[in-house]
């Protein structure tokens, strides 16, 4: 049997229990692999309320990366052999202490990580990547602003922007998190009380912006844009204003969203993508290119290298998930949280 957590019906941090599971089957292509740390993720608190259409029914078990050490692999599997460290993303389940992932979905972590790093590395570095390469085609010289710079997926793109020659910008909740943020390759850290008040003439001329908030902040990000400018929109957190789900909060956001038209982006000359992770994480088919594994190579590399660094800002135990969504709604982070199993001798 395994530990996991599942939400047992949408609610609070208080709908998170722990259960024990058999181990699941290896399939031919799987991994098994012993958890030691799971990532927590924004979307991971709003499948939880209820607010994300791709969540199983409850009751299921959350989470969309791990790290932690092979226990055997299935008779195709090639790259990964027991006992290697690896990390990997999940179509949810990752709340657990023994997974079962496919090798395409796996890659084995660089000697300068450790277990709890690696597992802050999937769901921020491929979601960062994919919104400013693929998407964004960023360029030396852009000017870019990272939204919410101080949580896992903004750590990641300030370093993915910076490196790649762009005059970044990071937006902050509070100034204690401004110095970490500079650290990282942005020229520039702003409040987000003051972004929110300055006018759109002062503020205006991005290339790039990278926005996780939606809402209002969508609307203020596309009129922000220059000529040519594109805006990448990969989450709704401002559809979270408390524990639980509030519809009337979920009508209020939905009244405040920007409707765009092609008439529209064309005369203004400005591009918006939509980015969900979770529809890119699936398995190849041949002769099919899907870029995000080629990113995630890329983006393991430039681990091996040095070239990236991780920002854990807490860690909870696993049993703990429950106080873990909190924290992290509580916007406190400085980078990824992160969830700690405590492994049985094998």
């Amino acid at each position: 049997m395994i530990e996991s957590i599942e939400i047992s019906k949408f609610g609070g941090p208080e709908v998170m229990r722990r259960i024990e599971i058999p181990s699941p089957p290896l399939r031919l292509d799987g991994v098994r692999i012993q958890v030691i740390a799971s990532g927590v993720n924004f979307a991971d608190l709003m499948m939880r309320m209820g607010l994300y259409p791709e969540a199983p029914k409850p009751p299921f078990v959350p989470g969309y990366e791990v790290a932690g050490r092979v226990l055997e692999v299935g008779q195709a599997v090639k790259s990964i052999h027991p006992g290697d460290r690896v990390l990997g993303g999940s179509r949810f389940g990752g709340y657990t202490s023994e997974i079962v992932l496919p090798e395409y979905q796996v890659r084995k972590i660089p000697d300068r990580l450790s277990d709890t790093e690696a597992a802050a590395v999937p769901v921020n570095f491929l979601t960062a990547w994919m919104a400013l390469h693929e998407m964004a085609r960023i360029r030396k010289g852009d000017r870019v602003l990272i939204q919410s710079a101080a949580g896992g997926v903004g750590v990641a793109a300030i370093q993915i922007a910076a490196q790649a020659g762009a005059r970044v910008v990071g937006l902050v909740g509070s100034s204690s998190k401004v110095g970490a943020i500079k650290a990282l390759g942005a020229s520039e850290v702003v409040l987000k009380s003051e972004w929110e008040e300055i006018s759109d003439e002062q503020a205006g001329g991005f290339q790039v912006i990278l926005d996780s908030t939606g809402g209002e902040s969508l609307k203020r990000s596309m009129r922000r844009l220059s000529p040519t400018g594109r805006v990448v929109n990969f989450g709704a957190s401002s559809s979270v204003s408390g524990p639980k789900r509030s519809l009337p909060h979920i009508i209020s956001l939905l009244m405040n969203t920007s409707i765009v038209t092609p008439f529209k982006l064309m005369m203004e000359n400005k591009g918006i993508f939509g980015l969900n992770l979770l529809q890119l994480l699936k398995e190849p088919q041949a002769g099919e290119f899907n870029p995000i594994y080629s990113a995630f190579d890329q983006i393991m590399e430039r681990f091996v290298d040095g070239s990236f660094k991780v920002i854990v800002g807490k860690t909870f135990p696993l049993a703990q998930a429950g106080a873990s969504h909190t924290y992290l709604q509580s916007r406190a982070n400085i980078g990824k949280v992160v969830l700690l199993t405590t492994p049985k001798n094998n």
